[in-house]
């Protein structure tokens, strides 16, 4: 029957993890590190690669935030996408009173690439002609 060895998981993988027994019986005597590897370093390199973390999300949000997403195709031309229009305002006023406040419809983002194809600002009611009939989605921000 073999053995497993605990090895603790937050070590770096340049350094060589403790011996239970305190190193008398190290196979490598040369590799051994200065006498305080305690775990106080080990924290120390834990809260490190945090930081780092920390860092690199904040990077690669603040990057994702100051580019804008330019459609490189226009989703009209698929035979798949069906037809979509800015409802007028006599008839929006009309469904309003039919069914009661908009934010019930179904939702659509101002980023989606129909809503930004067809110039919908929030607020805006856009109509999607299909096969089984009509169909409504209310335009808004993110959030």
């Amino acid at each position: 029957m073999v053995e497993s060895e605990d090895v603790p998981v937050d070590i770096d993988p340049g350094e060589e993890p403790e011996s239970p027994d305190g190193g008398e019986n190290d196979p490598f005597p040369e590799k051994k590190s200065s006498g305080k590897s305690s775990s106080k370093s080990k924290a120390k390199t834990k809260k490190a690669s945090k930081k780092d973390r920390k860092s690199t999300k904040k990077a690669k949000t603040s990057k994702s935030k100051r580019t804008k997403k330019v459609i490189k195709y226009d989703p009209t031309e698929n035979f798949m996408v069906p037809k979509h229009e800015i409802v007028g305002e006599e008839e929006r006023k009309e469904l309003e009173r039919m069914y009661g406040s908009l934010d019930l419809f179904p939702k659509i983002l101002v980023i989606d690439p129909i809503a930004s194809k067809l110039g919908a600002k929030e607020g805006d009611l856009i109509r999607i002609y299909r096969e089984e009939g009509f169909y409504y989605r209310y335009v808004i921000n993110r959030g």
